[in-house]
């Protein structure tokens, strides 16, 4: 006859991928009504997360047609050497940049999530930060609406441009010319 001590089986404790999101329409838009907010969903760790509009292809789904099929991805991973689950973030939008604590990703580019990092796409942001557990095979990510703009909140309050190919228009609000001389690009001309 075995103890107890010898057949139960200890739980070991999840590491927690922490997505805390704001977007300044949230309130009058259901933005994240396809989402669980603020109950955690099991992954298995070789699984990417993938968020967008697309239900068939995305694992997270934003209610609002502005987002991408499939706007980005997070991968779980280990350094060499390391038990420690980490995480990177890949934009899967061939149409907007994602910005990842300032630094542009373009289509497929990828980036390691630091201890804290801010996305930024269209009007949302997000602040992701992991909450380190023992599992190797499987981690939880939690979605959590916050009422505050984390980039105000940060000091960094610098608007995330909306590409022109998802909204039809520049959008010149809050932004100021790096300087004075016209930006080409292709064969147009902007000023």
């Amino acid at each position: 006859m075995q103890s107890v001590s010898q057949t139960m089986v200890t739980e070991e404790s999840l590491t927690c991928l922490h997505v805390q999101m704001y977007h300044p329409d949230q309130s009058t838009q259901p933005l994240y009504s396809l989402l669980r907010v603020n109950q955690a969903y099991k992954i298995n760790a070789e699984d990417p997360i993938r968020i967008g509009r697309d239900g068939q292809t995305c694992s997270f789904v934003l209610n609002d047609t502005r987002v991408s099929r499939k706007q980005l991805s997070f991968q779980a991973y280990h350094k060499p050497g390391s038990l420690e689950l980490r995480f990177t973030v890949q934009n899967m939008s061939q149409k907007g940049k994602i910005l990842v604590n300032g630094h542009e990703l373009a289509y497929l580019e990828r980036a390691d999530l630091e201890e804290k990092a801010l996305l930024r796409f269209g009007k949302y942001e997000l602040l992701i930060w992991c909450e380190p557990g023992e599992a190797q095979d499987s981690f939880e990510v939690l979605f959590e609406k916050l009422n505050v703009s984390p980039s105000r909140e940060m000091g960094i309050d610098v608007p995330c441009r909306i590409a022109v190919i998802d909204s039809g228009v520049r959008n010149y609000q809050n932004i100021e010319p790096m300087s004075q001389e016209p930006l080409e690009s292709d064969e147009n001309l902007y000023i």
